[in-house]
């Protein structure tokens, strides 16, 4: 990344130092050019002479005037050697050698009598790389001069220039990093020489101000958010189903996940985003959770997944659910002594009619001597006799499959759901009717009744319906208390039959 400066400063120079190499340049190309030029007019002015000089030294075969030729030429600058040759005579007229360098130019210049006939040649060595030498030895000193001092005054311009914009950006770079740094407290420079920089900490400052209002009425609205986020009674959390992690929760859900041991939390909340993910985002679902050592329940309401985040809010329902609990078993059971009610039996018979149950063995069972205890001892000595019977009833039925039912005063039944043959039976029947003779004690008192148990099975693969079953069933019972035989079944005497 560049610095400001120094880029003003690179583009700076580059933009005044090339048109000054560009006008320096020139200027010195012109005045090689000319010097070139006087050079060059004196030497063809002393060439012109010389050849006319020279004419008259060959006619004349004058030696001396010959020499004076070669020595006017040979005094010019770069002249290696000069030969005056006479045809006339075929010799040397005169030659001067300057030196002995190897790089001159010879350049020939013949020379004519009167009658355009050549009489001789006056030849010049001219050493042109000497001459191009002391050209660069002339020009060198003041090209030097002319970059030195385009040194000095870049550099004296740079440092100026690096002064004057280096402290006012440093001072804009902190001034940035301040803010940046979220410090909108401590004062800070918002002047400068310059307008420009000047505007720029104006700016800069605006900036903060609004930036520290925007971070106050943010802050402000958090803490509120916060005081409502952690004050709600329902659990609100976010969950990463990515990485498998609660990312935020309030404080209610965090109470909740203290209660689950440690062992059990990551398996608790895999096994939560499993559920969570094969839920629709629009539909809630109950969950339900071991929550120190009881089980909860709670109603799960998700948004949609964003950035793998699926936030959620978990109501408490565990009183809801224990309360409709509580009156489906009140609807279900009998207030009195705890066992299925009526109800509960209409619905066996549901199932069976509707061929959930294809087998089904009916004990009718009525309390002989009930009544007389009831309304001599009072309702309350009758109700405890009702509890305690209906519990010894209870603790007769080993198999889930036998359940006992309360239909109304001293009526109880008793079924059995699988196929039982009629010696088990039999034994069912004895041990509830020998645990229900033991005494039962109340308020120092000892109270003895009997059963008469009427017995019926029925089968879907035998023409009989249940209701007839029933009503034999309770024919048999009849049976038995009136021949006080305790047990009557109903096969064994058709003739009471429906």
């Amino acid at each position: 990344m560049k610095n400001l400066y120094s880029y003003v400063i690179k583009n700076y120079l580059l933009l005044t130092t090339i048109p000054f190499f560009i006008f320096g340049g020139l200027d010195i190309a012109n005045d090689i050019y000319f010097t070139h030029n006087v050079e060059n007019a004196q030497y063809q002015r002393v060439i012109a002479q010389q050849q006319t000089d020279s004419k008259r030294a060959l006619l004349n075969f004058d030696l001396l005037e010959a020499e004076l030729v070669a020595t006017r030429i040979s005094q010019l600058d770069y002249i290696v050697s000069v030969t005056l040759d006479s045809y006339q005579y075929g010799m040397k007229m005169a030659e001067i050698i300057n030196s002995n360098s190897t790089r001159g130019v010879p350049l020939y210049y013949p020379i004519f009598d009167d009658q355009r006939q050549q009489i001789g040649q006056l030849i010049v060595v001219k050493d042109y790389s000497a001459y191009y030498t002391q050209v660069i030895y002339n020009v060198l000193p003041r090209a030097i001069g002319f970059l030195l001092i385009l040194c000095a005054i870049s550099l004296l311009f740079s440092r100026i220039l690096t002064s004057a914009l280096k402290k006012p950006f440093l001072d804009l770079q902190r001034f940035a990093l301040q803010i940046a740094s979220g410090d909108y407290q401590t004062p800070s420079k918002t002047d400068s020489s310059f307008v420009e920089i000047t505007n720029i900490f104006r700016a800069l400052e605006t900036m903060r101000a609004k930036l520290k209002e925007s971070i106050s009425k943010l802050k402000l609205s958090e803490e509120r958010y916060s005081r409502t986020y952690n004050l709600t009674q329902v659990c609100l959390f976010v969950v990463n189903v990515k990485h498998g992690k609660i990312v935020r929760s309030n404080q209610k859900f965090n109470q909740v996940l203290e209660r689950i041991p440690q062992a059990v939390r990551q398996s608790a909340l895999q096994h939560f985003i499993d559920e969570l993910l094969t839920c629709a985002s629009t539909e809630s679902f109950r969950h339900s959770l071991d929550v120190g050592g009881k089980q909860r329940y709670f109603q799960i309401n998700r948004s949609d997944i964003y950035n793998h985040e699926i936030e959620c809010s978990a109501l408490d329902i565990t009183e809801l659910v224990t309360a409709k609990q509580t009156l489906e078993s009140q609807l279900v059971t009998d207030v009195l002594t705890q066992v299925p009610n009526r109800y509960r039996f209409n619905q066996l018979i549901w199932r069976v009619n509707n061929g959930e149950l294809n087998t089904v063995t009916v004990l009718m069972i009525d309390l002989n001597g009930f009544k007389q205890i009831n309304d001599t001892y009072g309702h309350a000595a009758g109700d405890y006799l009702l509890v305690e019977i209906a519990k010894r009833i209870k603790q007769q039925l080993k198999l889930s499959t036998q359940t006992v039912y309360r239909l109304g005063g001293d009526e109880f039944v008793v079924t059995v759901h699988d196929s039982i043959t009629k010696d088990e039976v039999q034994d069912l029947a004895m041990r509830i009717q020998a645990a229900c003779s033991q005494p039962v004690q109340y308020i120092n008192k000892s109270y003895s009744v009997s059963l008469s148990i009427g017995v019926e099975s029925f089968n879907s693969d035998i023409h009989l319906d249940l209701e007839r079953c029933l009503n034999n069933a309770d024919a048999a019972m009849y049976l038995a208390k009136t021949s006080k035989t305790g047990i009557v079944y109903a096969s064994e005497h058709p003739e009471n039959s429906f």
